[in-house]
């Protein structure tokens, strides 16, 4: 009799594991399993998904395991109808759209929590696994790190273990059986998987490549720069790029990476400068003989921008990986695309050398600009500098000493300027970011009639001695200034530097104890967690120097020495079939080859089979073990016979009566057969 459904809430221990009898508890155990993998395909978009969207699918994920545990009838279709709609019109208000990956991922997850409520025939579960495949993909539009891989490759076991699990009939395999099996499958996929990812023709771009949304979610910095900006990335600790030197790294200290020059203000937000072909002057670097060259590799993240950030001076034009790079006149080293995918280029700077000494006198004028009715007490004073010190490189000195000696402050959490930022700063707040410093300081520079503009990018870095690389992280954002001085053209002021260390304030908005392990001041974070970070980072260096770096140029290179063109495709996919070809023949060749029986039970069997045969009684194929006991009982003397029929009763209770297999019974038949020596 079939086993009835409870209809009460009742908890059973039994769904939780072993051979248990009955359907309905064997079901149980197979869903349960199911739901474990799909718990850990959603887990990776869980840092990405809307607080609600993880709630709603939390929420149908619980709901379905109650169902499992108390043995309650799913929801019916109209339920179900509702509740999709419901998720459609909440995805569609978040992101104003069903199309795209944020608002697509979001309704996928949705949609798998929905689906589990309607699980109930193999089918049903078989379209599970597959959108959970599909989840797993869309993981990689997020992230390529190496824990994104691990966490995919764990999931993707976990699937292929519950498609396993469909397949087995009444009699269940252990769990470890089963991820046995998954792991022997895997190893045989990996040829594959190595035949394409060598040869397949490489994309160039990110994974995700439709319209709005397709790099949403960089961080970095902006063309622009206001108050309060560049402060927001002060928490931040994601990378923004990986240096490595040639022989030799500056100190941090000398370490400025150059972003966007920022030359028009209008009051409170810095812009670039926007100019005609050929207005400006060439840009040329004056380096003196003999210096120190320093060569490097960079590790761009992507940040859906074209600066490069360049080791200030650059000397060398960034290259490799097929970039086109060109230099803007005010030195900001541009790709001809944004950078939205990790790239990977080599440069050279001089840290002695000098720009913009073939300025001319229109363009110098161009670096004066003033938005009007703006900062008047700083006009003011400057007047009054200007009349008591007709030196330019004096007056630079004076308005550091202003910075040091006046009490003005570093800070993440400065006061609000609603207006007049410049004047309110200098002569009431006195507390501010760098972006606070560098802004002032320019157009204090500029009321004193000295060429200024602020030069936006990265200062410092942090050593990892694991792989003997510089990190540069958003944390270390950073705004200085330039000023252009008569024969030493543009002169780099770090107007933040002035401020004593001991007097920067950090709040609770500020660098995390990460951050300020970093810099040497005080932090909660120890010395162990750092040196545990930094090793993690190193694997994830490691992993984008020979994984995600291997892009179409380097793909090139290593057919090239294989004697194959990479721009054929005829080459390359003979290339990829004849692999691929070769690698299920070696597959096939391990996996295919006759073995013996592996149980023990049917291993002890046989060879009381072989000890029978080497008497003149060999068993025959279709011979059953009861019949061939028959046929050959009146050949044993009785003491053998009587030991044969033992055997033979406990081989048919343990071939026959799976739940009685244990370890002791399986010794036991192994005993007697050793000792069945006919």
């Amino acid at each position: 009799m079939a086993t009835e459904r409870p209809r009460r809430l009742a908890f059973s221990m039994r769904v939780l594991g072993g051979t248990l009898g009955g359907d309905w508890e064997r079901e149980r155990r197979d869903t349960l399993f199911l739901m474990g993998a799909i718990a850990l395909a959603v887990l990776a978009h869980l840092p990405w998904l809307p607080l609600w969207c993880t709630a709603g699918f939390m929420i149908l994920f619980a709901w379905r395991l109650g169902l499992v545990f108390s043995g309650r009838r799913l929801p019916g279709a109209p339920l179900r109808i509702v509740a999709a709609g419901a998720c459609a019109a909440a995805v569609l208000a978040e992101y104003d759209t069903l199309l795209g990956r944020d608002a697509g991922v979001a309704l996928l997850v949705l949609f798998l929590g929905l689906k589990l409520m309607e699980l109930r025939a193999r089918r049903d579960a078989f379209v599970v696994i597959f959108l959970c495949f599909f989840l797993l993909l869309t993981s990689f539009f997020r992230s390529q790190s190496p824990w994104a891989a691990i966490a995919a490759l764990l999931a993707t076991t976990m699937l292929l273990a519950s498609m396993l699990t469909l397949q087995f009939g009444r009699r269940e395999a252990p769990i470890g059986r089963r991820l046995r099996i998954v792991g022997m499958l895997l190893l045989q996929a990996l040829p594959i998987a190595a035949a394409l990812f060598v040869l397949f023709p490489r994309i160039s771009g990110p994974l995700w490549g439709l319209p709005d949304d397709a790099h949403a979610g960089r961080t970095g910095l902006s063309d622009t720069m206001s108050p309060g900006q560049i402060a927001e990335l002060a928490g931040n600790d994601e990378v923004a790029f990986r240096v490595q030197f040639a022989a030799g790294a500056p100190p941090p200290s000398a370490m400025y990476w150059r972003g966007p020059t920022l030359g028009h203000f209008d009051g409170r937000t810095w812009r670039p400068i926007r100019r005609e072909l050929g207005q400006a002057p060439r840009p040329e670097v004056d380096v003196a003989p003999g210096g120190r060259t320093l060569h490097y590799r960079t590790t761009l993240e992507p940040h859906s921008r074209r600066w490069l950030f360049a080791l200030d001076v650059p000397v060398e034009l960034p290259r490799g990986q097929g970039l086109a790079v060109s230099v803007a006149p005010e030195f900001d080293v541009l790709a001809a695309d944004p950078v939205v995918a990790r790239i990977r280029f080599d440069a050279a700077a001089r840290l002695d050398g000098r720009i913009g000494l073939n300025e001319t006198r229109l363009s110098i004028q161009e670096w004066l600009q003033l938005p009007p009715g703006q900062a008047r007490r700083t006009l003011e004073m400057a007047a009054r500098w200007r009349a008591e010190e007709p030196d330019s490189a004096r007056l630079v000195e004076r308005a550091l000493a202003m910075f040091r000696d006046n009490a003005f402050r570093y800070t993440l959490s400065p006061p609000l300027l609603p207006d007049d930022p410049v004047d309110r700063f200098l002569f009431e707040t006195r507390a501010g970011f760098c972006e606070h410093f560098s802004s002032a300081f320019v157009v204090l520079m500029r009321a004193l009639d000295i060429p200024a503009r602020v030069v936006t990018g990265y200062q410092g870095a942090e050593h990892n001695p694991s792989d003997d690389y510089w990190i540069v992280r958003q944390a270390d954002a950073h705004a200085w200034a330039e000023v252009w001085l008569e024969g030493r053209g543009w002169v780099r002021i770090d107007p933040t530097s002035a401020v004593a260390p001991e007097r920067i304030e950090r709040g609770a908005s500020g660098r995390n104890a990460f951050g300020a392990a970093r810099e040497g001041r005080e932090g909660a974070a120890s010395d162990l967690l750092r040196r545990w970070r930094l090793s993690i980072d190193a694997v994830a260096h490691g992993w984008n120097q020979w994984v995600l770096s291997y892009d179409r140029t380097r793909q090139q290179a290593l057919l090239e020495r294989f004697g194959l063109d990479a721009t054929d495709p005829r080459e390359l996919a003979g290339a990829l079939a004849g692999t691929i070809a070769i690698g299920l023949a070696l597959v096939a060749l391990a996996t295919l080859r006759p073995r013996g029986p592996r149980d023990p039970v049917e291993l002890a069997y046989l060879l009381f089979c072989d000890r029978l045969g080497e008497i003149g009684a060999p068993r025959a194929p279709d011979e059953t073990a009861s019949r061939y006991l028959h046929r050959v009982d009146r050949l044993l003397a009785p003491p053998d016979a009587a030991l044969a029929r033992d055997i033979v009763a406990k081989y048919n209770r343990l071939r026959y009566d799976p739940d009685g297999v244990t370890p002791e019974r399986v010794r036991d038949l192994r005993r007697l057969v050793d000792a069945f020596k006919p």
